[in-house]
């Protein structure tokens, strides 16, 4: 949890220290004279080329007009040295770089996301350094940042402090030295902000000759990049045998330096898809794997090789889709089939899509009804799945005060369930008790760092203290869990106020079969997450570690909140169960008849007031505009239902004929 906040520190941070770029001098290309040579004043909207000496703040903007994609040309005879930073090339333009250049404060290069690839070369002797930070690619502030190429060639040197890389960093006998640090951002998430450079995106290509010199102990970081796909040998990905991490290297001590002892391309031989499942539900969300083998190794994962030759296609997309980064998202009853090709090699899988059934059915009950004492009762589950109570019993509800009160529930309790809904009601305070991460529920298992960290759970926050407050329901897979969060987030902010949640009743639908994780306030959709592809029972586990009102993150909070019902069901809740348990209220449960009727009345307006007996075991109320054959029956999602002398009651908008019928 404490990352998320690091993270956007970081950012903050770092274009904070761009800010000072706003008084600088501004030097920027307009391709007037000779449209390539730097020394040509007439290729600068000042007319002459930027003086290399001490001027204060310069900085160097390339735009070429119009259409113009003429490569820029630094010869080896120009004096280039820029007292703050560079921005360029841009947009698919080219620089070319033969002499030496200084950059005072950084390079920060983007790509064009309509297609154009901005491309900078270092030839043989070039040498760029930059003080401070070098972006190759990243999606800070431009979508297309990351279509990007860098290539520095035979004895060819780029050197900075930070290197922020989203797109392709080519090593063809060059040197590139990063003393700080080298970002390549998460497997599948940003570098900073933006969201578009990807592992898809990036990679670090060595060939024979090549040396990449990184900060002491990147050993790690180096192999997460063999691993990940994004280091690689010749276009492919690295083998680990033939990538040398030397952190005792004489010419460059202190440092990590990595090499390849490959002298030549390690073609692919063979390729081939897998999925997770082959029985999808329609909504899933599948994330295929693709592995090679090639002449010198095996078994390789390959999947983010999207745009260096691997392409994904699905024979019936109206069944199936694939993107290109391999999710496969299940859309229609049928079967598909996805292909993977890499220019003559090919491999397929099939896939089965059908219509997910599973219907919810409680399995724990906690109503909190003891007058006191340290145990609360599991009314459905029965005692084995009673809870150890460390706050105060009374009055109906579980009290928890913040500083010690929580409830502890046995391990098991969720294990083995492919859909989880969540019921609760609560009265969180609103801003007096708000404390940043502090959680309703954590179900799963923590690691053994100090402080402990969350992995593999499902949970709910009912406040952030990020700089635009949300509340979470959480769904984390791996160690940490929040390395690989699928979360329904909730913002709290409106018109500057933050909307602090109170009185409330909560219910959170699990349901990875049909890719999605939704969260429900007062009976009311108020967040869905549709592209979650985590599996429950691969996440959860056991789940050993189970808690109400505590986290599974050592340093975070503790609530301060009163419970007065807390439901878990096997399967998913439908919004009309939902909506119905919020209407009664949490000491009193659906309905088992199957033998209701339905009466209607005009309430004028143009609206119907529709109402059946609260005994009813069915609570989904349906319409269609016509019966028989050619009647569409779709749920009714434009009313409100309440309860009244023991009758569910909505009111209904209705233009033109309506026909009303329930079901489970």
């Amino acid at each position: 949890m404490k990352l998320k906040i690091l993270y956007y520190a970081a950012s903050v941070a770092l274009a904070a220290g761009l800010v000072q770029n706003v008084s600088a001098q501004n030097y920027q290309w307009s391709a007037g004279g000779d449209k390539t040579s730097w020394s040509d004043g007439a290729n600068w909207t000042q007319l002459t080329p930027p003086p290399a000496d001490n001027t204060p703040f310069q900085i160097d903007l390339f735009a070429n007009a119009g259409t113009n994609r003429t490569p820029i040309n630094i010869a080896s005879s120009d004096a280039v040295q820029i007292q703050d930073s560079m921005f360029g090339p841009l947009w698919g333009e080219t620089l070319n770089v033969h002499g030496t250049v200084v950059l005072h404060w950084g390079q920060f290069i983007w790509g064009d996301l309509n297609g154009g690839v901005t491309t900078m070369n270092l030839y043989s002797n070039a040498v760029l350094t930059a003080r401070d930070t070098i972006a190759t690619g990243t999606a800070w502030w431009f979508p297309g940042g990351p279509n990007v190429v860098v290539n520095v060639y035979s004895n060819a040197f780029m050197g900075c402090a930070w290197l922020q890389h989203g797109g392709r960093l080519n090593l063809y006998g060059g040197t590139v030295s990063v003393t700080n640090g080298l970002n390549t951002g998460s497997a599948n998430g940003p570098v900073f902000g933006g969201g578009l450079d990807t592992d898809a995106t990036r990679s670090i290509n060595l060939t024979a000759g090549s040396t990449l010199v990184l900060p002491a102990s990147y050993t790690t970081t180096v192999n997460d990049w063999i691993t990940r796909g994004i280091l690689q040998v010749y276009g492919n990905p690295g083998d680990s045998a033939e990538i040398v991490i030397d952190t005792a290297n004489a010419i460059w001590p202190g440092r990590t330096v990595v090499t390849t002892t490959a002298t030549n391309a390690n073609p692919m031989l063979a390729i081939r898809i897998t999925v997770p499942r082959t029985n999808l539900f329609v909504g899933g969300l599948e994330q295929a794997k693709v592995y090679a083998d090639y002449a010198n190794t095996t078994n390789v994962d390959v999947t983010s090789l999207s745009g260096l030759g691997v392409t994904y296609q699905s024979t019936a997309t109206g069944v199936a889709t694939i993107s290109g980064t391999a999710q496969v998202r299940a859309v229609g009853v049928g079967t598909a089939t996805l292909n993977v090709q890499h220019f003559t090699l090919s491999n397929s899988v099939s896939v089965t899509v059908g219509i997910y059934t599973n219907t919810a059915s409680m399995v724990h009950r906690y109503s909190f009804s003891e007058p006191s004492g340290g145990t609360t009762a599991d009314s459905v589950g029965g005692s084995a799945w009673d809870g150890t109570v460390y706050g105060t019993l009374g009055g109906g509800v579980v009290s928890l005060d913040g500083a010690s009160g929580y409830v502890v529930l046995p391990p098991g309790l969720v294990s083995n369930m492919d859909s989880i809904s969540i019921e609760a009601w609560a009265d969180f305070g609103g801003s007096a008790n708000a404390a940043a991460w502090a959680a309703l529920f954590y179900f799963g298992n923590q690691d053994t760092a100090t402080p402990a960290l969350g992995m593999n759970y499902i949970a709910f926050q009912p406040f952030t203290g990020l700089a635009a407050p949300t509340a979470n329901a959480l769904f984390g897979t791996g160690d940490p869990g929040y390395l690989n969060e699928q979360d329904a987030t909730l913002p709290l902010v409106s018109n500057s106020v933050t909307n602090f949640l109170g009185n409330v009743s909560i219910a959170i639908v699990y349901n990875p079969n049909v890719g999605s994780v939704a969260l429900y306030t007062n009976g009311v959709l108020a967040v869905n997450n549709p592209n979650v592809s985590n599996l429950l029972p691969d996440a959860l586990g056991q789940d050993p570690l189970n808690y109400l009102g505590a986290s599974l993150y050592g340093s975070d909070p503790l609530l301060k909140a009163s419970i007065s019902e807390f439901r878990i069901y096997k399967g998913p809740l439908t919004a009309g169960q939902i909506q119905a348990d919020h209407a009664l209220g949490p000491d009193q449960l659906i309905g088992s008849s199957t033998t209701v009727s339905l009466t209607a009345a005009s309430a004028g307006g143009g609206n119907v007031v529709i109402k059946w007996p609260t005994t009813s075991a069915l609570v989904n109320l349906m319409s269609s505009p016509t019966l028989g054959a050619g009647a569409t029956w779709t749920p009714v999602s434009n009313g409100v239902l309440t309860v009244s002398g023991g009758n569910y009651v909505m009111t209904v908008p209705v233009s033109g004929a309506r026909y009303f019928r329930l079901t489970q």
